[in-house]
Order: C-alpha cells, then structure tokens, then sequence
C-alpha cells in the first residue's frame, strides 16, 4: 500500500462514517448512547462552564475523578462550537479520527505481510462496529485509534533499526488510550513480556536489552498517570487513577451472579447490595463524600463476592461473551439507535428453540430492517470462521507466530476484563486484532483457492 493508496482509503473510510451520520442524522436517530453519553456531555459541559470537570455532590462543587479526561475535553471542544443540541457534530468529527483509524490497523498488518496492508484497509473500511460506533458520543472511537497506532507502533519497532522511536510513539500512544479509558490500566503488564517476546523473536536482540526497551511504553504510561494521582491525592487524600473501577467491578460481579442458578436461588445479588449498603452507612460524613473511599469499598464488596462464584460460571459467562464480543454485528447497535427497536432473537418468544427460531424467521420476513440485520449477522459469523483459519495460518506460519500470538494475547487481556459482557461496543478493542486475522484468513483461503486450480488445470 503506497502513501496514495492509504490516502484514498482515508477518504473513503472517511466518506462511509460521515454517510452513515448523514442516514443518523435523516431517519431521527440518536447520536447519544443513553446514559453513558449522557456522563461525557455533563463533564463536557461543566469544562465549558467551570473551566474544569466537577460535578455537584452534596450541594458542593467537587473535582471529578471518575472519567478520564481526553474525551470530555475533546467533546467540550466540539460542543462548544457546535452547541450541546448539534450532537451529530461530534458524529462528523470522530468519521475523520475513525479514519486514521483504518490506517494504523493496515500499517499493523503490515508490519506482518506487506501484502496485507490493503485488504485490511479496506476490510477497516467497511467494519460495521467501527462505522456505527463512530458516530455516537462515547470515547470508544478515541480510544481505539490511540490503542491503534500505539500496537501499529509497537509491531513496526522490531523492522527498525531505531526501535527507541517508535517503542516511545506507541507509549505516547498508550498513554493517550489510557487517559481517554481506564481499560488499559493493568497493560503494562502483559505488554512487557509481549514486547520483549517479539524483539527477541524478530529482531534477535538480547533478552536484558528487548526487556528494557519493551519498557519503554509502559514506563510512559505510568509517567502520564503521576500528575493525575498528585491531584486526586490532593482532593481526596489518597492517591488513585479513577474511582470508576468500583462500580464496574460491582456491575461485573452482578453477570456472573445473574448466571449462577445457586446465587440466583439464594438471591446473592440483592445480598451484595445490602452489603454494601451497610458498609456505606457506616461511613462518617466526609467519607461518605469522599468518591475514593466510596469506590473502595465497592471494589472490596465486588471482590468478596466474587469469590464466592464458582470458576465454572465465571468460564461459561465469559466464554459466552467473548463470542457475542465477536460475533455480533455491529448493525445490532443501529436497530436501537433509529429507534426502531427491532425484535432480535433474544426478545422472540417460544416454547422451545425450534419454536422460538420459527416464530422468529416469521418476524425477519415482515421487518426490512431485520433482513439486512441477518445477511449482516450471517456475514459476520462467516468472518468468524475466516479468523479462525487465520488463527491457525498465522500460529503454524513461523514468520508470522510472534505476531499473531501477541494479539491473541492482548485479545485474552480484553475480554478478561469485559468478563460477562458480550456486544459490539465491547468488542470494540479487538477490532485491529479481528480485520488482521481476517485478512490473514482470506490470504490462507486465496492459497488454498489457488492451489486447488492449478491441480484441476494440470488434470
């Protein structure tokens, strides 16, 4: 893929995401996605309005330290010259960084196969997931063009002979990803060993020199998270990255609870939650307005409970999830996003399976919408078979294992941290590792294709 190539695919992955904001934007769908968006709008315009994020507790102005703070400064820049109602402004915007997007996911596939580079360019062109998610008010789209042209950076740093510049880009950014989403708190380390690994494998440098550069970008994620830390520590008291860790470690926690017929019989959940509001009772005044101490607490009752969930239920849940993280179609999004509220597969009623799947082909051949969403759905199933023979071309091909092993590893760390949640949203950061293992899969089967003629030529 030469520079006008990648130019003309930036512009045509651009084209696609502003068409699909203009589609939005004509049939009256939202550009919010409920009350998550909300969450950013609020921290955005308390920036445009106090000239920093705070929120209203109590009767008091206090600094927030639940979000992490790129995206509601980026959404306050947006909002602010567009106005808060003209939200398919943030739409357009976000088509432009999506782009850039389907680039660094091209350059990480050819840091691989230079052959790759344009059909997963042009598989990132067409990804439904990065296209409709694109034009919502959520820091996903942000987040993942940061996390990928840090992984574009970090897979070209073996193929250098300065790998020190672009080991420092990808911790800039990485470090870009992590203050937009806290997901990437706990990367440094699987990303150590996973750096090291493919400078040893690749590059043939020495395991003390691949350990210290593979630091290098972990080192400065930690560096961007001091001044952070400092100021929360100077709030609150104590020192911490965000305190939206405890709500989601509660509402993990909860999943796996609604998935185990024994919790679910001694209602463990509503239990949980009494738990913690005792302990939350307990609180004094001040630290029951401390958002720090708050979230500990969470996390401790999140944590106790956990461990009462049997390891089979936390496998199957986040088994089951993992395959709705990469299965689903990202059209699953635009049926709620028009407000069309489509009846899937999981609200169809039925005695049994046979019926339920009858019943439910009877409602797909009435609804338009539902057709599309089933060549979508049956499309990506496809894919999903096509990755996995790329999982098996890419692991048996010697050149190709250093690479494919470390995205499947930083998949595992993904949807380890998504536990029981399973959708298109949460799949969001395998995107890159999916167009690539795609595209991977699509060679193997041209391979295959083209070998199979030339026997029935020679016969």
């Amino acid at each position: 893929m030469n520079k006008q190539q990648a130019a003309t695919l930036y512009c045509v992955a651009v084209l696609i995401r502003l068409t699909y904001v203009a589609l939005v934007a004509f049939l009256g769908g939202d550009f919010a996605n409920g009350s998550d968006s909300g969450k950013f709008i609020k921290r955005a315009l308390s920036l445009l309005e106090h000239g920093e994020i705070v929120y209203l507790h109590y009767g008091i102005w206090i600094p927030d330290t639940a979000r992490m703070p790129i995206y509601p400064y980026f959404l306050a820049g947006i909002l602010g010259l567009g106005g808060a109602d003209n939200l398919w402004i943030v739409g357009v915007a976000q088509a432009f960084i999506d782009g850039s997007t389907v680039i660094a996911i091209a350059l990480a596939a050819a840091a691989i196969d230079k052959r790759w580079a344009l059909p997963a360019a042009l598989l990132g062109c067409a990804w439904m997931t990065l296209i409709i998610y694109s034009s919502f008010v959520l820091s996903d789209t942000i987040f993942t063009a940061f996390f990928c042209w840090g992984l574009c950076a970090c897979m070209w740093a073996p193929k250098r002979n300065r790998p020190v510049i672009f080991l420092t880009l990808a911790g800039v950014a990485f470090s870009c990803a992590l203050l937009t989403r806290p997901m990437l708190l706990l990367f440094p380390y699987p990303l150590v060993p996973l750096v090291t690994y493919l400078l040893v494998t690749v590059a043939r440098v020495k395991w003390p020199r691949a350990l210290m550069l593979a630091s290098i970008p972990s080192l400065c994620m930690i560096l961007v998270l001091i001044p952070r830390i400092i100021s929360i520590n100077s709030d609150y008291g104590t020192g911490v990255v965000t305190t939206q860790t405890g709500n989601h470690a509660l509402d993990v926690v909860d999943q796996f609870l609604r998935l185990c017929p024994a919790c679910v019989s001694l209602d463990t959940e509503s239990r949980m939650h009494r738990h913690l509001a005792d302990q939350l009772a307990q609180l004094t005044e001040d630290d029951g307005r401390n958002p720090v101490i708050v979230d500990q607490i969470r996390k401790s009752v999140a944590f106790e409970f956990l461990k009462d969930i049997p390891i089979s239920t936390i496998f199957l849940g986040t088994a089951a999830a993992t395959f709705r993280s990469s299965v689903q179609t990202g059209l699953y999004e635009t049926g709620h996003q028009m407000r069309w509220d489509p009846p899937y597969f999981s609200s169809v009623s039925g005695k049994n399976l046979k019926t339920k799947a009858a019943n439910f082909l009877n409602t797909v051949k009435t609804d338009k919408f539902l057709i599309i969403w089933l060549v979508a759905q049956t499309v990506a199933l496809t894919t999903f078979v096509v990755q996995c023979l790329g999982v098996v071309t890419g692991i048996s091909n010697a050149s190709y294992r250093p690479y494919v092993l470390i995205l499947l590893c930083i998949a595992v760390y993904f949807l380890a941290l998504n536990g029981p949640f399973g959708n298109p949203r949460y799949g969001m950061p395998l995107t890159p590792i999916l167009v690539i293992l795609t595209t991977c899969g699509l060679f193997s089967l041209r391979k295959f294709a083209q070998r199979q003629t030339k026997i029935h030529v020679e016969n």
